[in-house]
Formats: structure tokens, C-alpha cells, sequence
């Protein structure tokens, strides 16, 4: 989520970007319900996995499959 919304610079500020955002008619998503997802206290619909995905990009898919091939990511460095 953090590569959808770069501008933001904070867990608070991250969280009020996404649920706006993500908000549409009928369904609001609020900043408290983001922060949830942040900390990984509940997992999103789909719906708004799939959204955050196209926001991000394509090789966002892709870092989450194979960790290791990500460049922003340290994980997969071999020490």
C-alpha cells in the first residue's frame, strides 16, 4: 500500500489517502478500517486488494510472489 500512496508520511496520513481513495458510492472505507490492514489485524476485501494492486503496478504482483527479485526490498539479499 505504501507504493500506491508515496506521498504519505505517515501510518495516519497513509491510512486517511487509502480510505479516500478507496471510498466509493455505497461501500466508504474508513482510515480506521486501513490502519486495521496496515497492522494486519484484518485482511481487505479483494476488491480493494485488486485496487490497490493497479494504483501500485504490475511489479508490485510481482514482488509479492518472489520477494527475492525485488529491488526496494532488502529481504532477499544473500549475506
Amino acid at each position: 500500500m505504501r507504493r500506491a500512496f508515496p506521498e504519505a508520511g505517515s501510518e495516519n496520513e497513509l491510512a486517511e489517502l487509502a480510505a479516500e481513495v478507496l471510498s466509493h458510492d455505497g461501500r466508504p472505507v474508513h482510515a480506521r478500517t486501513v490502519r486495521n490492514w496496515l497492522r494486519c489485524e484484518n485482511a481487505p476485501h479483494f476488491r480493494y486488494v485488486l485496487r490497490v494492486i493497479a494504483m501500485a503496478g504490475a511489479e508490485t504482483v510481482f514482488a509479492v510472489l518472489e520477494p527475492e527479485a525485488d529491488p526496494a526490498s532488502n529481504r532477499g539479499a544473500r549475506r
